[in-house]
């Protein structure tokens, strides 16, 4: 089995090569008995095939390195649209930063109103297509005094809900994703 992993293993494949066995003598053969191991001599066989009827393919070094070639286009012409498509819902970055089309995030800073639920709509970079599944996670030192929650989730963005028992506002990371 071919397995092409890499664009340089693909490389690699391509640069592999069969070459032709030249020897002395090709049709001489070496008999010996079996049983005994006594060598009966050398001898020289010569194809006596009769008419061909079908000349076949060749087996030699050039057909085996065409055969590999043209079977590697066609499988990395085969797979490399797919692989684009798939790929395509990732971007990377001058940073090498990796960004996916189906989750976008952000940070939200929610003004605190002691002992009372305050609520901060959070509007998407980018409408989704499908209502996303949103997580909220809050960045605070006293994470024991915090209750928050996710409300009215759409394409288009998501009301996040808090209430603390003091007036500290609060920053919270979230996460939309399909």
């Amino acid at each position: 089995m071919l397995r092409i992993r890499t664009q340089q293993d693909t490389k690699e494949v391509h640069n592999m090569a069969f070459i032709d066995r030249v020897v002395e003598h090709p049709g001489r053969f070496t008999l010996t008995n079996a049983d005994t191991g006594e060598v009966l001599g050398t001898f020289d066989f010569a194809r006596a095939e009769g008419t061909v009827t079908t000349e076949g393919t060749q087996l030699n070094a050039a057909n085996l390195n065409q055969e590999i070639s043209d079977a590697v286009t066609q499988v990395t012409e085969s797979i490399g649209d797919s692989i684009d498509s798939r790929l395509s819902a990732f971007t990377i970055d001058a940073n090498q930063n990796v960004s996916v089309r189906n989750i976008q995030r952000g940070r939200v800073l929610v003004s605190a109103k002691k002992n009372k639920v305050a609520t901060k709509h959070v509007n998407f970079p980018k409408a989704f297509t499908t209502i996303p599944s949103v997580t909220i996670t809050p960045i605070s030192s006293a994470p024991n005094k915090i209750s928050c929650s996710v409300n009215n989730v759409t394409t288009k963005g998501f009301d996040l809900c808090m209430y603390r028992t003091s007036d500290t506002n609060t920053a919270f990371g979230w996460m939309a994703m399909l």
